[in-house]
């Protein structure tokens, strides 16, 4: 078993790959990849870059290059919920882009049933069940997650809530997602909430991501603590 976890940015995924054991260091399109363990568990931690096309690029060379088994992706996120507070976890139950348009997945390549890809329900189960206990209780939320690369304003955000009813919105998910459904890899997406996702949401995401991003890993890292347990 080895575990992929991937984060946009090194603020999202650093505190992570600084926990790693016997790290080494591998160089792939311009992306690095930390080949370490954690908690005697062999993972491949990476930061693929912000937008759809980095997430996807840097998933499909975990994939490729190091035979990962499972992909875990980690970060921030704007929130689409009210009932969302700066610092939550939502845990993505369904992930679909919310600027491609519909019958690309279904009636193209990857010829999907509907246009939300879904997690493996091994992860699932470990993140649902860590979302309970005391650790993380009240800051955990399970729910559809969407992605897109632009910046949000306050009538499109009225427009996506209206549309997928979704917790959260990033620039990441969906791609790294579509990229493990064309390869048949379990995967899981975890994000941190870090802002509003509208016009305002750039301020409030470089005062609050660090903070955020830390929850999510710290959510991440009990997941692959999950592995060892019978």
């Amino acid at each position: 078993m080895r575990l992929g976890i991937i984060g946009p940015t090194e603020r999202e995924i650093m505190p992570f790959i600084n926990k790693l054991d016997d790290k080494q260091l591998h160089s792939h399109a311009m992306i690095n990849f930390y080949v370490g363990n954690f908690e005697n568990i062999e993972v491949v931690a990476a930061f693929s870059g912000v937008c759809k096309v980095n997430a996807a690029i840097a998933t499909q060379i975990m994939i490729d290059k190091f035979d990962v088994t499972q992909l875990i992706l980690t970060g921030v996120a704007g929130a689409l919920c009210d009932s969302l507070q700066i610092g939550d976890i939502v845990i993505g139950s369904e992930i679909a882009y919310h600027d491609v348009a519909k019958g690309i997945l279904t009636e193209y390549h990857p010829w999907m049933e509907d246009i939300y890809f879904k997690p493996d329900t091994t992860l699932m189960h470990w993140a649902e069940d860590l979302s309970k206990s005391d650790q993380f209780k009240d800051r955990c939320h399970i729910g559809r997650i969407i992605t897109g690369e632009a910046f949000i304003t306050e009538k499109e955000r009225d427009l996506l809530i209206e549309a997928f009813e979704p917790l959260c919105v990033d620039m990441e998910s969906a791609s790294f997602a579509h990229v493990c459904y064309a390869n048949s890899i379990p995967f899981l997406v975890i994000r941190s909430i870090s802002d509003l996702a509208n016009e305002d949401g750039s301020d409030s995401f470089e005062k609050n991501m660090e903070v955020a991003a830390l929850n999510s890993i710290i959510l991440v890292e009990e997941i692959i603590k999950r592995v060892n347990k019978p």
